[in-house]
């Protein structure tokens, strides 16, 4: 159980990029975000949500909401953004990279959820050694992904002198 949940947090995010033809390079990129909001400022949100005196949101759901939401907005967001035959699989690295940082992050907080032990798997074991490759290839292929976006536009000057 506890590999399919990690498997299925892995490819969550390829999945949806390939079928949305979406931009995984924002992708990755909105879930650090959501992942500096957590590690930044997450016991104030979760002060600010207990003010509001919403019994039924916990810690883990305040953070999975600020992990996954920026994920999906920007998937859905950047809907059909990928276009041609090789863009597709270009963002399958951010894509991968995306789903192991969110594996990796939050993975964790499912385990009171679902009653899984997560920390007892050798797959989870694995995860945690390359996860500093995981963010430092996705945070290299999407800002790559993103800078030759950029050079792909050319200025138009008006008028053509002879």
């Amino acid at each position: 159980m506890a590999d399919a949940l990690l498997a299925t947090l892995i490819l969550l995010p390829a999945a949806l990029t390939l079928f949305l033809k979406s931009n995984a390079a924002l992708g990755f990129l909105a879930l650090c975000g959501g992942f500096a909001a957590i590690t930044l400022s997450g016991s104030d949100i979760q002060h600010l949500v207990g003010q509001t005196k919403i019994t039924s949101l916990t810690s883990n759901d305040v953070d999975l909401g600020l992990l996954l939401v920026p994920l999906l907005l920007t998937l859905l967001l950047t809907f059909k953004a990928v276009a041609g035959k090789r863009q597709p699989m270009m963002h399958l690295l951010p894509a991968l990279c995306a789903g192991g940082l969110l594996a990796v992050v939050a993975a964790p907080m499912f385990n009171s959820a679902l009653n899984v032990d997560i920390t007892r798997s050798s797959f989870w074991k694995d995860l945690q050694n390359i996860e500093s490759y995981i963010v430092g290839l996705g945070l290299l292929s999407s800002l790559l992904l993103a800078w030759g976006a950029g050079l792909g536009h050319t200025k138009s000057h008006g008028k053509k002198h002879k």
